[in-house]
C-alpha cells in the first residue's frame, strides 16, 4: 500500500486544465470496482469534458472535487444542481470514487466534507445520491455524514446480469420555510379537439413546443418550472435536433384548429444513461388540463410504453410532486409504485414541494 500522510492529502476543485487526467482516473476506478461506471465507459463522455467542467465553474452549476496524494489524483466527487430555480438548494452527488489502494484511508470522507462545505457556502438545503444496496462501505460513509435513506429502487442497475437494488439517501443542510403545498387536483376540462395526431415535432416547429410549454406551466402549480424559464425559440430548435439523434422517443400531440396546428399535449422516454442502467427507461408526459379524461394522455402514454418495450426495456421510471393528486393517480392507474419519497424538497411560490419517484416492473421482464 502506498505510503500517505494527512499533510500530504489536498483536496481542491476540479479545474478545466484537469481533465484528462480526471478522465483516467475514473477509468481507473471504474477498473477496480462494480459499482460506478462499466469499465470503458467513461471514454463515452470525455469528449467536451473539459469544456464542460469550465461551463459548471461559470455557472456554478455543479462541482468535481479532487483528492491527491503527491499530485497524483487517488479520488473524486462530481455534483451537480437542480436546473430550475425552484431546485437550485438541491445538490444531486453523481459520481464518487477513490483508488482501491487508499479506500478506508478517510479520502472518502474529506471529499464530503468538501462538497458539504461548498454547498453550504450556496446556502443549499440537500445534498442526495444514490447507492448500491450491497455497497456497504459506500452506505456506512453516508450514513456517518447524516444521510438518511427515503427509498430504494429495485433493479437499479444489472451487474454480471444480476439486478440490484439502489438506496436514495439525502441530508438536510438547512430546513425550508413555508409551508407544504396542499394537494391540487383541478377539474378536467374535457374538451374533445377531434382528429388528434401524435408525433416527433420538427426543429422548425419550436414554437409549438414554446407556447404549449408556457400555457402549461399558467394552468396549474403542478410543476416546478416558471415560464420564464422556457427556453427560447432557437433554443428550443436546437434541443429538438439534437434530441432527434438521441436514442429517445418524443411524442407530440396535436389537433388543427382555425389558426393552424397547436400543440395539446408532450411525452417523452429515453433510456437511463449509464450502460448498466439501460433496462431503465424515465419518462414525462403532460398535458394541457382542458383536454384531460378524453384519452389522449392515455394514447401518449401507450405510446410510451410500447417504445419502451420495444428496446426491452425491464422497468420504468419518472418522478411526480407530492401535491399533484391527479397525476399520482394516474401512474398508479398504469401499475407504478413509490420508490422514493422526498419531503420537503423544492420551494415554489413560497411553499414547500415534495417530490415522488415512482417506478414499474414491466410485466415479461426477465
Amino acid at each position: 500500500m502506498p505510503e500517505s500522510n494527512a499533510e500530504r492529502l489536498l483536496i481542491r476543485e476540479t479545474l478545466p486544465e484537469d481533465a484528462a487526467a480526471l478522465m483516467e482516473t475514473i477509468g481507473r476506478i471504474d477498473e477496480e470496482t462494480e459499482f460506478l461506471g462499466k469499465p470503458g465507459e467513461y471514454r463515452r463522455w470525455r469528449e467536451g469534458f473539459a469544456e464542460r467542467l469550465a461551463q459548471m465553474r461559470a455557472k456554478q452549476s455543479g462541482i468535481y472535487f479532487l483528492a491527491l496524494d503527491g499530485g497524483e489524483i487517488i479520488g473524486f466527487l462530481g455534483a451537480f444542481r437542480g436546473a430550475l430555480q425552484a431546485m437550485r438548494g438541491v445538490l444531486y452527488i453523481a459520481h464518487v470514487g477513490v483508488r482501491r489502494a487508499w479506500r478506508g484511508r478517510g479520502v472518502g470522507t474529506r471529499l464530503f466534507v468538501a462538497i458539504e462545505d461548498w454547498a453550504r457556502a450556496q446556502d443549499m438545503w440537500r445534498l442526495e445520491l444514490r447507492v448500491d444496496e450491497v455497497n456497504a462501505r459506500g452506505q456506512a460513509l453516508y450514513r456517518k455524514r447524516g444521510f438518511i435513506t427515503e427509498g430504494r429502487i429495485a433493479d437499479a442497475v444489472f451487474l454480471e446480469g444480476e439486478p440490484h437494488a439502489h438506496h436514495w439517501m439525502a441530508k438536510t443542510l438547512r430546513p425550508l420555510d413555508g409551508a407544504d403545498w396542499p394537494a391540487v387536483d383541478p377539474t378536467p376540462g374535457r374538451i374533445d379537439p377531434g382528429g388528434v395526431t401524435l408525433r416527433a415535432l420538427r426543429p422548425e416547429e419550436a414554437r409549438l413546443l414554446c407556447r404549449w410549454e408556457r400555457r402549461l406551466l399558467a394552468e396549474t402549480p403542478l410543476f416546478l418550472k416558471d415560464a420564464a424559464e422556457v427556453l427560447a425559440e432557437d433554443a428550443m430548435a436546437k434541443l429538438l435536433a439534437e434530441e432527434q439523434k438521441q436514442d429517445r422517443l418524443v411524442l407530440a400531440a396535436l389537433t388543427r384548429g382555425a389558426d393552424g396546428e397547436a400543440m395539446i399535449g408532450y411525452g417523452a422516454i429515453w433510456k437511463e444513461p449509464g450502460l448498466r442502467m439501460q433496462h431503465d427507461c424515465f419518462f414525462t408526459l403532460s398535458l394541457l388540463q382542458p383536454y384531460w379524461g378524453v384519452g389522449i394522455g392515455r394514447a401518449l402514454w401507450e405510446g410510451l410504453e410500447s417504445w419502451a418495450r420495444d428496446q426491452g426495456a425491464r422497468r420504468l421510471s419518472s418522478i411526480l410532486y407530492a401535491h399533484n393528486a391527479r397525476g399520482l393517480r394516474f401512474a398508479a392507474a398504469q401499475g407504478f409504485a413509490i420508490d422514493v419519497a422526498s419531503p420537503r424538497f423544492a420551494l415554489k411560490g413560497g411553499r414547500v414541494v415534495g417530490r415522488i419517484r415512482l417506478g414499474k416492473r414491466l410485466p415479461g421482464a426477465a
